[in-house]
């Protein structure tokens, strides 16, 4: 990964995360802006950012349904030998479950319809 280490995309996403909060639009808003601002970082990079939006969303009551088509699918791509140069397998390993730990989750969350970018 060329600009970015492992963990700092996840303490990035989480730092931006509550910043947005902050600024008092609503987790809706700070989803969708998460996924604008992290987006096309790099083919792995992309799977941990939508990884850590991901864990991010399934904190929350309900989860828009587009990010939980948009995030389960493409984590549902993911292939762990396509990272192995970019990740060490220690960081494979912890991908792969929190990946499947988000992928459950946004099974079992209650599903918003509401494109609206409030709340």
């Amino acid at each position: 990964m060329k600009d970015w280490e492992y963990n700092e995309i996840f303490d990035a996403i989480q730092e931006t995360y509550k910043e947005l909060l902050d600024e008092g639009r609503g987790y809706r808003y700070a989803i969708a802006k998460l996924t604008d601002e992290f987006n096309n970082l790099g083919k792995v990079e992309d799977f941990i950012v939508d990884t850590a939006i991901g864990e991010i969303a399934i904190t929350h009551e309900q989860v828009f349904v587009g990010h939980i088509r948009g995030i389960t699918g493409r984590l549902g791509k993911f292939n762990p030998k396509e990272a192995e140069d970019e990740l060490t397998l220690d960081e494979i390993k912890d991908l792969l479950a929190r990946m499947n730990k988000v992928i459950v989750g946004l099974q079992n969350v209650e599903v918003d319809y509401n494109s609206s970018a409030g709340g």
